[in-house]
């Protein structure tokens, strides 16, 4: 059989784990009986924050989100400010936290789809957007009402938002790809034109179920017997 008609046989194999991504974020709102003159459908923004390698961002609205009329409650909403422009399935949770940081008031969690709002929804803390400038979101409507928080007699409140997305790291287990050919068919050239040419020692071939079941058990890292590259890992979004 002549080099020439060898093929080149390949077996490969990848690796892909789940990882759970959680945090969370406070918004403290001071001064929160002033916000009785905001009027409804403007909004009190977080800073950006990051969980599971995207940003977020929390907007609070403290006479709810409805322009056509003042609501008697706090709507909430998270959304995703990163520049993904894919969707991505979240979960949240929001809460209220008294002062020794219990939550004195919650909703249970929930999940969601969210798409990723335009940069012109970014705004700071302390900035009211106005009420064209929503922007897409998953939350609340009816969070919390105001009586509920008169009661409490607190100027100042703070806001839970918990965020948890599925995050995938991918990496080469694997990669395998050796001449089908007889040893003494394979010849080295000769080293700087002086000798004949010199057999060349094949590495084993092994079979096939051997291959599959060395996949099957092994970490990725470096073994005898098969070519691995140095594992590399990504964040990516998935659906819970």
């Amino acid at each position: 059989m002549s080099v020439a008609a060898v093929g080149r046989l390949s077996r490969s194999a990848s690796r892909a784990v789940a990882k759970a991504a959680n945090g969370f974020h406070l918004l403290r709102i001071e001064g929160y009986s002033e916000t009785e003159m905001v009027l409804p459908g403007q909004k009190i923004s977080s800073q950006d924050f990051t969980v599971g390698d995207y940003s977020w961002r929390v907007d609070c609205y403290p006479n709810g989100r409805d322009t056509s009329t003042k609501s008697n409650a706090m709507s909430v909403y998270l959304q995703l400010t990163d520049h993904t422009h894919r969707l991505l399935r979240a979960r949240y949770k929001f809460s209220l936290l008294d002062r020794a940081g219990n939550a004195g008031f919650e909703l249970p969690a929930e999940t969601a789809s969210f798409t990723s709002v335009s940069s012109m929804y970014h705004y700071r803390t302390s900035v009211l957007a106005s009420v064209d400038e929503q922007g897409p979101g998953c939350g609340h409507e009816e969070f919390i009402g105001r009586e509920e928080l008169e009661r409490r007699r607190d100027d100042r409140i703070v806001l839970r938002c918990e965020v948890g997305v599925t995050q995938i790291e991918c990496s080469c287990l694997a990669a395998d790809e050796l001449s089908d050919e007889e040893e003494d068919e394979q010849y080295d050239a000769p080293g700087y034109g002086y000798g004949p040419p010199r057999p060349r020692r094949l590495r084993r071939r092994t079979d096939d179920d051997e291959y599959v079941k060395w996949c099957l058990t092994e970490e990725p890292r470096r073994s005898r017997g098969y070519r691995q590259v140095r594992p590399r890992g990504f964040g990516h979004p998935n659906w819970y």
